[in-house]
């Protein structure tokens, strides 16, 4: 099973098979919309998440956790949760004078929904990436006018604004839904060196397993964003190079270029 990251035009990488798989693609195809490096890739014994997180760019989409030293560790902290990506969103952008708009968010322009039926995805095993998918849906610019949605508001049954863990990324935000699973769904998260790259384990509760699939399969095929401390460190597609969703067992694994100090404070976290 995989889930691949983000596409904002942004290149989705590759797979569930969660994880292997990333380091392959990031030595093929070694771009990085954004500054993003490669590719979260979210894994679980045998199932990978393949996650990619970036800005958005002409082709393909980025990766998520990337440059070791974009951010320094420790950044990050508070809450966690998996939400579906609805959008993605532009940086705050007031004129002069101008306050930002306040009150509920608005609904995403159904151009700019990365539901499956948008992204397109299709799985493809002579693509480098094991599949293909639809670059081109746009960023929504209504939410411009709108500040990110601080760590204090970020209701988890309600929709959040929030802003990429690194400011390489190119500047977006994302419109994520409600809440799927939070903290309490974690049982266990470590990090681990895994073919020259740190990732970061996770294993769930039984119950945390159950709504981990649950979300996912609902998602498959679309895009799933990662939360720690009110910035996305993922948002990859779920799966992308699988005809059909299978289960992952109760683990994921996000891997994406850093470094082993990062990958242990980011496991911390959870």
């Amino acid at each position: 099973m995989t889930i691949v990251d983000s596409p904002t035009e942004r290149s989705i990488h590759d797979e569930v098979q969660l994880l292997f798989q990333e380091a392959r693609h990031r030595r093929r195809r070694r771009w990085l919309i954004s500054g993003i490096v490669a590719s979260i890739l979210l894994a679980v014994v045998g199932f990978t998440l393949n996650a990619t997180l970036g800005h958005r760019s002409s082709g393909s989409l980025p990766s998520l956790i990337a440059s070791s030293s974009a951010k320094p560790a420790g950044a990050l902290g508070g809450a966690f949760s998996i939400r579906p990506v609805l959008c993605y969103a532009p940086p705050p952008s007031l004129a002069a004078g101008q306050s930002a708009l306040t009150g509920p968010l608005p609904t995403c322009a159904p151009a700019s929904e990365l539901t499956a039926t948008n992204l397109g995805v299709e799985p493809d095993p002579n693509n480098v990436n094991g599949y293909t998918s639809n670059s081109n849906i746009p960023i929504d610019p209504k939410f411009a006018g709108y500040q990110s949605t601080s760590p204090a508001d970020a209701n988890l049954t309600g929709t959040v604004l929030l802003p990429a863990w690194l400011p390489n990324q190119g500047g977006d935000r994302y419109v994520l839904g409600q809440a799927g699973l939070t903290r309490s769904a974690v049982k266990s998260a470590r990090a681990q060196l895994i073919n020259n790259q740190w990732a970061i384990n996770i294993t769930f509760t039984s119950e945390g397993s159950v709504e981990w699939d649950t979300m996912a399969q609902q998602q498959f095929h679309a895009l799933i964003g990662i939360e720690i401390g009110g910035k996305v460190v993922s948002a990859p597609i779920t799966q992308p190079s699988q005809v059909t969703f299978s289960s992952f067992n109760g683990h994921m694994q996000i891997t994406g270029g850093f470094n082993e100090q990062q990958a242990k404070t980011l496991a911390a976290e959870l």
